[in-house]
Protein backbone atom coordinates (compact mmCIF):
# COMPACT_ATOMS: atom_id res chain seq x y z
CA UNK A 1 0.00 0.00 0.00
CA UNK A 2 2.89 2.51 0.85
CA UNK A 3 4.84 1.47 -2.46
CA UNK A 4 1.42 2.06 -4.56
CA UNK A 5 0.87 5.71 -2.52
CA UNK A 6 4.38 6.53 -3.82
CA UNK A 7 3.74 5.51 -7.24
CA UNK A 8 1.01 7.94 -7.35
CA UNK A 9 2.27 10.85 -5.56
CA UNK A 10 4.98 10.28 -7.62
CA UNK A 11 3.05 10.21 -10.82
CA UNK A 12 1.27 13.13 -9.84
CA UNK A 13 4.37 15.13 -9.67
CA UNK A 14 4.85 13.93 -13.29
CA UNK A 15 2.05 15.80 -14.57
CA UNK A 16 2.39 18.91 -16.82
CA UNK A 17 -0.56 20.56 -14.95
CA UNK A 18 -1.02 22.01 -11.68
CA UNK A 19 -3.76 19.68 -9.28
CA UNK A 20 -4.62 20.14 -5.73
CA UNK A 21 -6.84 18.35 -3.64
CA UNK A 22 -9.13 19.62 -1.28
CA UNK A 23 -11.55 18.50 1.13
CA UNK A 24 -15.54 20.20 1.16
CA UNK A 25 -14.20 22.10 4.19
CA UNK A 26 -11.98 23.79 1.28
CA UNK A 27 -8.65 22.21 3.23
CA UNK A 28 -5.70 21.32 0.88
CA UNK A 29 -5.24 17.04 1.27
CA UNK A 30 -2.27 16.91 -1.68
CA UNK A 31 -0.64 19.32 -4.42
CA UNK A 32 1.71 17.95 -6.92
CA UNK A 33 5.11 19.26 -7.80
CA UNK A 34 3.68 21.15 -10.43
CA UNK A 35 1.40 23.41 -8.20
CA UNK A 36 3.54 23.58 -5.40
CA UNK A 37 6.50 25.09 -7.61
CA UNK A 38 4.47 27.89 -8.55
CA UNK A 39 3.02 29.23 -5.63
CA UNK A 40 5.26 31.75 -3.02
CA UNK A 41 4.39 29.70 0.24
CA UNK A 42 6.67 30.91 3.50
CA UNK A 43 5.61 27.35 5.32
CA UNK A 44 7.19 23.84 5.05
CA UNK A 45 3.68 22.54 3.35
CA UNK A 46 0.64 23.69 1.99
CA UNK A 47 -1.18 20.34 2.95
CA UNK A 48 -3.92 21.64 6.05
CA UNK A 49 -4.08 25.06 4.82
CA UNK A 50 -7.41 26.65 3.97
CA UNK A 51 -7.27 27.13 -0.26
CA UNK A 52 -9.15 30.62 0.03
CA UNK A 53 -6.70 31.71 2.58
CA UNK A 54 -3.90 30.95 0.66
CA UNK A 55 -5.52 32.55 -2.73
CA UNK A 56 -7.48 35.62 -1.33
CA UNK A 57 -8.15 37.22 -4.11
CA UNK A 58 -9.64 34.35 -6.00
CA UNK A 59 -11.55 33.18 -3.07
CA UNK A 60 -14.86 34.14 -3.66
CA UNK A 61 -14.73 32.81 -7.31
CA UNK A 62 -12.90 29.58 -6.05
CA UNK A 63 -15.66 28.75 -3.58
CA UNK A 64 -18.46 28.99 -5.74
CA UNK A 65 -16.54 26.70 -8.08
CA UNK A 66 -15.99 24.45 -5.51
CA UNK A 67 -19.44 24.66 -3.90
CA UNK A 68 -21.17 24.01 -7.40
CA UNK A 69 -19.23 20.84 -8.27
CA UNK A 70 -20.49 19.70 -4.75
CA UNK A 71 -23.50 20.42 -5.11
CA UNK A 72 -24.09 19.29 -8.55
CA UNK A 73 -21.87 16.46 -8.49
CA UNK A 74 -20.47 16.65 -11.91
CA UNK A 75 -16.89 18.63 -12.87
CA UNK A 76 -17.10 22.64 -12.93
CA UNK A 77 -14.77 23.95 -15.44
CA UNK A 78 -13.89 27.61 -16.16
CA UNK A 79 -11.91 29.01 -19.01
CA UNK A 80 -8.60 31.62 -19.67
CA UNK A 81 -11.09 33.78 -21.29
CA UNK A 82 -13.72 34.06 -18.00
CA UNK A 83 -10.76 34.38 -15.46
CA UNK A 84 -7.66 34.83 -17.27
CA UNK A 85 -5.22 34.43 -14.50
CA UNK A 86 -7.14 32.79 -11.58
CA UNK A 87 -4.32 32.25 -9.55
CA UNK A 88 -1.08 33.82 -9.14
CA UNK A 89 1.23 31.43 -11.51
CA UNK A 90 4.08 32.77 -14.24
CA UNK A 91 4.52 30.53 -17.32
CA UNK A 92 7.71 30.83 -18.88
CA UNK A 93 7.98 31.35 -23.18
CA UNK A 94 9.54 28.13 -24.60
CA UNK A 95 12.54 29.67 -26.21
CA UNK A 96 13.10 32.75 -24.34
CA UNK A 97 12.51 31.55 -21.04
CA UNK A 98 10.57 35.01 -20.34
CA UNK A 99 7.77 34.45 -17.82
CA UNK A 100 4.70 36.06 -17.77
CA UNK A 101 0.87 36.03 -16.13
CA UNK A 102 -0.01 32.13 -16.98
CA UNK A 103 -3.25 32.06 -18.94
CA UNK A 104 -5.52 28.98 -17.20
CA UNK A 105 -8.06 27.32 -17.56
CA UNK A 106 -9.66 25.55 -14.37
CA UNK A 107 -11.47 22.46 -14.13
CA UNK A 108 -13.12 21.16 -10.55
CA UNK A 109 -13.38 17.09 -10.15
CA UNK A 110 -15.95 15.95 -7.10
CA UNK A 111 -14.03 12.65 -5.93
CA UNK A 112 -16.46 10.08 -5.00
CA UNK A 113 -15.60 7.98 -2.04
CA UNK A 114 -15.99 4.20 -1.96
CA UNK A 115 -19.74 4.87 0.15
CA UNK A 116 -20.67 7.27 -2.97
CA UNK A 117 -20.20 10.15 -1.08
CA UNK A 118 -18.16 13.37 -2.14
CA UNK A 119 -15.57 14.97 0.08
CA UNK A 120 -12.92 16.04 -1.87
CA UNK A 121 -12.50 17.62 -5.07
CA UNK A 122 -9.61 17.97 -7.17
CA UNK A 123 -8.60 20.89 -8.95
CA UNK A 124 -6.39 21.16 -11.74
CA UNK A 125 -5.29 24.48 -13.51
CA UNK A 126 -3.49 23.81 -16.96
CA UNK A 127 -1.48 26.39 -18.49
CA UNK A 128 -3.44 27.38 -21.59
CA UNK A 129 -0.68 30.74 -22.09
CA UNK A 130 0.80 29.57 -25.62
CA UNK A 131 -2.47 28.62 -27.22
CA UNK A 132 -4.62 32.20 -25.38
CA UNK A 133 -1.41 34.57 -27.03
CA UNK A 134 -1.95 32.85 -30.14
CA UNK A 135 -5.88 33.32 -30.15
CA UNK A 136 -5.26 37.04 -29.08
CA UNK A 137 -3.23 37.64 -31.88
CA UNK A 138 -5.06 35.95 -34.18
CA UNK A 139 -7.72 38.71 -33.09
CA UNK A 140 -5.44 41.08 -33.21
CA UNK A 141 -5.13 40.09 -37.02
CA UNK A 142 -8.15 39.50 -38.16
CA UNK A 143 -9.21 42.54 -36.49
CA UNK A 144 -6.26 44.75 -38.53
CA UNK A 145 -7.65 42.78 -41.58
CA UNK A 146 -10.83 43.68 -41.37
CA UNK A 147 -10.15 47.18 -41.01
CA UNK A 148 -8.06 47.38 -44.26
CA UNK A 149 -10.82 45.38 -45.90
CA UNK A 150 -13.64 48.04 -44.25
CA UNK A 151 -11.27 51.09 -45.52
CA UNK A 152 -10.89 49.46 -49.12
CA UNK A 153 -14.61 49.85 -49.33
CA UNK A 154 -15.28 52.95 -48.23
CA UNK A 155 -15.84 54.26 -52.15
CA UNK A 156 -18.92 52.03 -52.55
CA UNK A 157 -19.84 52.95 -49.22
CA UNK A 158 -19.94 56.28 -50.01
CA UNK A 159 -22.51 55.41 -53.02
CA UNK A 160 -24.45 53.25 -51.11
CA UNK A 161 -24.94 56.20 -48.42
CA UNK A 162 -25.80 58.33 -51.49
CA UNK A 163 -28.73 55.96 -52.62
CA UNK A 164 -29.67 56.21 -49.01
CA UNK A 165 -29.89 60.00 -48.38
CA UNK A 166 -32.28 59.96 -51.47
CA UNK A 167 -34.43 58.00 -49.78
CA UNK A 168 -33.68 58.49 -46.08
CA UNK A 169 -37.09 60.72 -45.43
CA UNK A 170 -39.18 57.79 -46.59
CA UNK A 171 -37.23 55.14 -44.97
CA UNK A 172 -38.29 57.08 -41.60
CA UNK A 173 -41.29 55.97 -41.32
CA UNK A 174 -40.67 52.22 -42.03
CA UNK A 175 -38.15 51.86 -39.72
CA UNK A 176 -40.22 53.61 -36.38
CA UNK A 177 -42.54 51.31 -37.20
CA UNK A 178 -40.18 48.31 -37.12
CA UNK A 179 -39.17 49.35 -34.34
CA UNK A 180 -42.20 49.75 -32.52
CA UNK A 181 -43.18 46.74 -33.62
CA UNK A 182 -39.87 44.99 -32.05
CA UNK A 183 -40.28 47.02 -29.16
CA UNK A 184 -43.79 45.50 -28.38
CA UNK A 185 -43.26 42.76 -29.43
CA UNK A 186 -40.62 41.81 -26.39
CA UNK A 187 -42.42 44.09 -24.44
CA UNK A 188 -45.03 41.36 -23.73
CA UNK A 189 -43.16 38.30 -23.17
CA UNK A 190 -40.27 40.49 -21.06
CA UNK A 191 -43.39 41.80 -18.83
CA UNK A 192 -44.31 38.02 -18.62
CA UNK A 193 -40.95 37.03 -17.34
CA UNK A 194 -40.62 40.20 -14.66
CA UNK A 195 -44.31 39.29 -13.38
CA UNK A 196 -43.74 35.76 -13.08
CA UNK A 197 -39.79 36.14 -11.50
CA UNK A 198 -41.12 38.44 -9.00
CA UNK A 199 -44.37 36.17 -8.13
CA UNK A 200 -41.48 33.37 -7.72
CA UNK A 201 -39.78 35.97 -5.63
CA UNK A 202 -42.76 36.67 -3.32
CA UNK A 203 -43.11 32.39 -3.33
CA UNK A 204 -39.49 31.61 -2.60
CA UNK A 205 -39.71 34.21 0.41
CA UNK A 206 -42.60 32.71 1.43
CA UNK A 207 -40.78 28.82 1.26
CA UNK A 208 -38.15 30.18 2.84
CA UNK A 209 -39.44 31.69 6.14
CA UNK A 210 -41.66 28.23 6.25
CA UNK A 211 -38.52 26.32 5.92
CA UNK A 212 -36.54 28.18 8.73
CA UNK A 213 -39.52 27.91 10.49
CA UNK A 214 -40.03 24.48 10.47
CA UNK A 215 -36.57 23.72 11.12
CA UNK A 216 -36.59 26.75 14.14
CA UNK A 217 -39.39 24.37 15.18
CA UNK A 218 -37.70 21.50 15.11
CA UNK A 219 -34.60 22.88 16.81
CA UNK A 220 -36.19 23.59 19.81
CA UNK A 221 -38.29 20.72 20.82
CA UNK A 222 -36.86 17.33 22.92
CA UNK A 223 -36.38 14.97 20.11
CA UNK A 224 -32.89 14.63 19.85
CA UNK A 225 -33.38 12.47 16.85
CA UNK A 226 -35.48 14.14 14.89
CA UNK A 227 -33.66 16.83 15.28
CA UNK A 228 -30.41 15.23 14.00
CA UNK A 229 -32.19 13.90 11.49
CA UNK A 230 -33.64 17.32 10.68
CA UNK A 231 -29.86 18.48 10.49
CA UNK A 232 -28.33 15.56 8.63
CA UNK A 233 -31.03 16.44 5.77
CA UNK A 234 -30.19 20.13 5.20
CA UNK A 235 -27.08 19.65 5.66
CA UNK A 236 -27.14 16.48 2.63
CA UNK A 237 -29.27 18.78 0.61
CA UNK A 238 -26.91 21.61 0.66
CA UNK A 239 -30.19 23.96 1.71
CA UNK A 240 -28.55 26.89 2.81
CA UNK A 241 -26.23 27.24 -0.47
CA UNK A 242 -29.07 26.63 -2.45
CA UNK A 243 -31.42 29.00 -0.61
CA UNK A 244 -28.56 31.84 -1.36
CA UNK A 245 -27.79 30.93 -4.59
CA UNK A 246 -31.75 30.64 -5.69
CA UNK A 247 -32.09 34.44 -4.12
CA UNK A 248 -29.04 35.72 -5.85
CA UNK A 249 -30.04 34.56 -9.23
CA UNK A 250 -33.97 35.70 -8.89
CA UNK A 251 -32.39 39.45 -8.06
CA UNK A 252 -30.07 39.06 -11.34
CA UNK A 253 -32.93 37.96 -12.98
CA UNK A 254 -35.34 41.02 -11.91
CA UNK A 255 -33.10 43.21 -12.44
CA UNK A 256 -32.22 41.84 -16.32
CA UNK A 257 -36.04 41.86 -17.89
CA UNK A 258 -36.21 45.64 -15.90
CA UNK A 259 -32.98 46.85 -18.07
CA UNK A 260 -34.62 45.19 -20.88
CA UNK A 261 -38.09 46.61 -20.32
CA UNK A 262 -35.87 50.00 -20.06
CA UNK A 263 -34.46 49.76 -23.25
CA UNK A 264 -37.96 49.06 -24.71
CA UNK A 265 -39.07 52.23 -23.31
CA UNK A 266 -36.55 53.93 -24.63
CA UNK A 267 -36.93 52.66 -28.46
CA UNK A 268 -40.61 53.32 -28.43
CA UNK A 269 -40.38 57.06 -27.20
CA UNK A 270 -37.34 57.50 -29.74
CA UNK A 271 -39.42 55.92 -32.60
CA UNK A 272 -42.82 57.81 -31.68
CA UNK A 273 -45.18 54.83 -32.51
CA UNK A 274 -47.59 55.75 -35.16
CA UNK A 275 -46.02 59.58 -35.96
CA UNK A 276 -43.72 59.39 -38.72
CA UNK A 277 -46.85 61.80 -39.96
CA UNK A 278 -47.05 65.32 -39.66
CA UNK A 279 -48.02 66.17 -35.96
CA UNK A 280 -47.56 68.74 -33.17
CA UNK A 281 -44.16 67.51 -30.78
CA UNK A 282 -42.91 68.33 -27.86
CA UNK A 283 -39.42 69.34 -28.48
CA UNK A 284 -38.35 68.45 -24.70
CA UNK A 285 -39.39 65.35 -25.26
CA UNK A 286 -37.85 64.59 -28.34
CA UNK A 287 -34.96 65.75 -27.15
CA UNK A 288 -35.10 63.73 -24.22
CA UNK A 289 -35.91 60.32 -25.99
CA UNK A 290 -32.67 60.88 -27.81
CA UNK A 291 -30.52 61.16 -24.66
CA UNK A 292 -31.38 57.99 -23.71
CA UNK A 293 -31.06 56.47 -27.60
CA UNK A 294 -27.07 57.52 -27.14
CA UNK A 295 -26.52 56.91 -23.45
CA UNK A 296 -23.97 55.06 -23.32
CA UNK A 297 -22.25 56.90 -25.77
CA UNK A 298 -21.84 60.21 -23.63
CA UNK A 299 -22.34 58.20 -20.46
CA UNK A 300 -18.46 57.70 -19.45
CA UNK A 301 -16.96 61.00 -20.21
CA UNK A 302 -19.00 63.69 -20.74
CA UNK A 303 -21.48 66.19 -18.84
CA UNK A 304 -24.86 66.85 -19.81
CA UNK A 305 -26.17 70.46 -18.61
CA UNK A 306 -29.81 71.13 -19.97
CA UNK A 307 -31.06 74.72 -20.09
CA UNK A 308 -35.40 74.29 -20.76
CA UNK A 309 -36.88 77.33 -21.08
CA UNK A 310 -40.82 77.38 -19.42
CA UNK A 311 -43.38 77.34 -22.10
CA UNK A 312 -42.22 76.68 -25.32
CA UNK A 313 -44.72 75.68 -27.77
CA UNK A 314 -45.09 72.42 -29.26
CA UNK A 315 -44.16 72.05 -33.04
CA UNK A 316 -45.87 70.88 -36.31
CA UNK A 317 -43.54 68.24 -37.80
CA UNK A 318 -42.43 65.04 -37.90
CA UNK A 319 -40.78 64.02 -35.18
CA UNK A 320 -39.13 60.57 -36.21
CA UNK A 321 -37.00 62.77 -38.54
CA UNK A 322 -36.31 65.34 -36.01
CA UNK A 323 -34.92 62.94 -33.45
CA UNK A 324 -32.56 61.56 -36.84
CA UNK A 325 -31.03 65.43 -36.92
CA UNK A 326 -30.74 65.39 -33.05
CA UNK A 327 -29.14 62.06 -33.14
CA UNK A 328 -26.83 62.96 -35.53
CA UNK A 329 -25.51 66.11 -34.18
CA UNK A 330 -25.21 64.88 -30.25
CA UNK A 331 -23.46 61.96 -31.57
CA UNK A 332 -21.04 64.33 -33.82
CA UNK A 333 -20.82 66.20 -30.50
CA UNK A 334 -19.84 63.45 -28.67
CA UNK A 335 -16.86 62.52 -31.09
CA UNK A 336 -15.67 65.90 -31.35
CA UNK A 337 -14.45 65.90 -27.28
CA UNK A 338 -11.60 63.79 -26.64
CA UNK A 339 -11.40 62.56 -22.93
CA UNK A 340 -13.54 64.38 -20.70
CA UNK A 341 -16.24 67.72 -22.05
CA UNK A 342 -19.09 69.31 -21.42
CA UNK A 343 -22.24 69.16 -24.17
CA UNK A 344 -25.07 72.12 -23.69
CA UNK A 345 -28.51 71.92 -24.73
CA UNK A 346 -30.64 75.22 -24.75
CA UNK A 347 -34.02 74.42 -25.71
CA UNK A 348 -35.93 78.14 -25.89
CA UNK A 349 -38.80 79.93 -28.39
CA UNK A 350 -37.82 82.84 -30.81
CA UNK A 351 -40.54 85.41 -30.73
CA UNK A 352 -44.07 83.69 -31.42
CA UNK A 353 -43.39 82.15 -34.11
CA UNK A 354 -40.14 80.14 -33.97
CA UNK A 355 -38.32 77.31 -31.34
CA UNK A 356 -34.66 77.31 -31.10
CA UNK A 357 -32.54 74.31 -30.20
CA UNK A 358 -29.06 75.11 -28.91
CA UNK A 359 -26.40 72.36 -28.95
CA UNK A 360 -22.91 73.11 -27.44
CA UNK A 361 -19.79 71.06 -27.29
CA UNK A 362 -16.14 71.73 -25.19
CA UNK A 363 -14.53 69.73 -28.26
CA UNK A 364 -12.03 70.23 -30.76
CA UNK A 365 -13.92 72.75 -32.76
CA UNK A 366 -14.27 73.18 -37.07
CA UNK A 367 -11.36 75.26 -38.51
CA UNK A 368 -12.97 78.24 -40.24
CA UNK A 369 -11.61 76.78 -43.62
CA UNK A 370 -13.80 73.60 -43.45
CA UNK A 371 -16.99 75.40 -41.82
CA UNK A 372 -18.96 75.92 -44.72
CA UNK A 373 -18.66 72.92 -46.46
CA UNK A 374 -20.09 70.55 -43.33
CA UNK A 375 -23.32 70.57 -44.59
CA UNK A 376 -21.97 69.11 -47.93
CA UNK A 377 -22.93 65.60 -48.82
CA UNK A 378 -19.61 63.06 -47.92
CA UNK A 379 -17.53 65.47 -46.42
CA UNK A 380 -16.19 64.59 -43.02
CA UNK A 381 -12.86 65.56 -41.31
CA UNK A 382 -13.09 61.36 -39.41
CA UNK A 383 -10.43 58.95 -40.22
CA UNK A 384 -11.07 56.73 -43.73
CA UNK A 385 -13.64 54.38 -42.91
CA UNK A 386 -14.84 56.28 -39.41
CA UNK A 387 -17.42 58.04 -40.98
CA UNK A 388 -19.90 58.78 -44.61
CA UNK A 389 -19.97 62.24 -43.80
CA UNK A 390 -23.58 62.09 -44.58
CA UNK A 391 -25.14 62.91 -41.20
CA UNK A 392 -25.07 66.43 -41.19
CA UNK A 393 -26.24 66.48 -44.85
CA UNK A 394 -29.25 64.55 -44.14
CA UNK A 395 -29.93 66.61 -41.13
CA UNK A 396 -29.83 69.69 -43.10
CA UNK A 397 -32.31 68.67 -45.58
CA UNK A 398 -34.71 67.61 -42.78
CA UNK A 399 -34.57 70.70 -41.40
CA UNK A 400 -34.98 72.53 -44.80
CA UNK A 401 -37.84 70.69 -45.54
CA UNK A 402 -39.34 71.72 -42.11
CA UNK A 403 -39.06 75.13 -43.24
CA UNK A 404 -36.30 75.79 -40.32
CA UNK A 405 -32.68 76.38 -40.76
CA UNK A 406 -29.45 74.62 -38.80
CA UNK A 407 -26.43 76.75 -38.59
CA UNK A 408 -22.97 76.44 -36.70
CA UNK A 409 -20.66 78.83 -35.06
CA UNK A 410 -17.08 77.28 -34.37
CA UNK A 411 -13.57 78.13 -32.77
CA UNK A 412 -10.55 75.54 -32.65
CA UNK A 413 -9.90 74.17 -29.66
CA UNK A 414 -13.33 75.66 -27.75
CA UNK A 415 -15.74 73.79 -29.16
CA UNK A 416 -19.14 73.90 -31.75
CA UNK A 417 -22.40 75.20 -31.16
CA UNK A 418 -25.25 74.24 -33.46
CA UNK A 419 -28.54 75.91 -33.89
CA UNK A 420 -31.73 74.60 -35.23
CA UNK A 421 -34.43 77.04 -35.55
CA UNK A 422 -37.82 75.52 -36.59
CA UNK A 423 -41.42 77.27 -37.18
CA UNK A 424 -43.78 76.37 -34.87
CA UNK A 425 -46.28 76.15 -37.90
CA UNK A 426 -44.27 75.26 -41.27
CA UNK A 427 -45.62 76.21 -44.31
CA UNK A 428 -48.43 74.15 -45.87
CA UNK A 429 -46.85 73.63 -49.09
CA UNK A 430 -44.07 71.93 -47.19
CA UNK A 431 -46.31 70.00 -45.34
CA UNK A 432 -47.84 69.02 -48.85
CA UNK A 433 -44.79 68.22 -50.32
CA UNK A 434 -43.78 66.02 -47.68
CA UNK A 435 -46.77 64.30 -48.06
CA UNK A 436 -46.58 63.69 -51.61
CA UNK A 437 -43.12 62.53 -51.67
CA UNK A 438 -43.94 59.87 -49.01
CA UNK A 439 -46.80 58.75 -51.31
Amino acid sequence: MAKSRLLLSELLDQLSFALCIVRNDYVIVKVNEYFESRVIFDGETMQGKNILELFPESADYLKRKIDTALVIESSSFSSWEQKPHLLPFKSSRPVSGEEEQMYQNLEVIPIHSEDGTIEHVCLCVYDVTIQASQQQELKRVSQKLEEEHQSQKVLIKKLEDAQGQLIQSEKMASIGQLSAGIAHEINNPVGFITSNLQTLSDYFNSLEKVLKSITQTIGQSKDTALNEACQKILKQGQVDFILEDTAELITESLEGSSRVMSIVKNLKEFSHVDRSEWSYANLENCIESTLKIINNEIKYNITLEKHYAANVPDVFCQPMQINQVLLNILVNASHAIKGEGTITITLQSAGDDFVEIHIRDTGCGIPEEIRERIFEPFFTTKPVGSGTGLGLSVSYGIINKHNGTISVTSEVGKGSEFTIRLPVNPSAEAVDNTDAKAM
